[in-house]
């Protein structure tokens, strides 16, 4: 049980991370609108923002770090949860809204990519 303590002060400890770096970069985490446009800029941006952030620019940098972030948690709860966790993502927004919302938009954005492309290669 001292691992499972461990990994849930981890997750708190960047749930924490995730709505700090949502205050610097203005970010209404309860905005779903705005979320989603964050997702789909850094999705769309991610490797130019890659290289900004290596090069100094610390918006780019908060940027691909919330990402980081968003795609560690998910790392995290598979690993406490198990794959099924993301059926009881509303459960675990009580306690994780900034990295569950974040979340969701990319997955949303991810999806709609491979939808849009799969369509793509239908019509060809």
């Amino acid at each position: 049980m001292f691992g499972g303590d461990i990994s849930f002060r981890i997750e708190h400890e960047l749930e924490l991370e995730i709505e700090r770096k949502c205050l610097i970069l203005n970010l209404d985490f309860h905005d779903d609108v705005a979320v989603h446009a964050f997702a789909h800029d850094v999705l769309i941006h991610l490797d130019r923002y890659g290289k900004a952030a290596a090069d100094g620019d610390m918006q780019a940098r908060i940027k691909i770090e919330l990402y980081g972030m968003a795609v560690l948690m998910h790392k995290s709860n598979t690993a406490n949860f198990g794959e099924n966790y993301l059926s009881q993502l509303d459960m675990l927004s009580a306690r994780e809204s900034a990295w569950v919302n974040i979340a969701r938009a990319i997955w949303n954005e991810l999806e709609r990519r491979n939808s849009m492309n799969g369509a793509g290669k239908d019509q060809t």
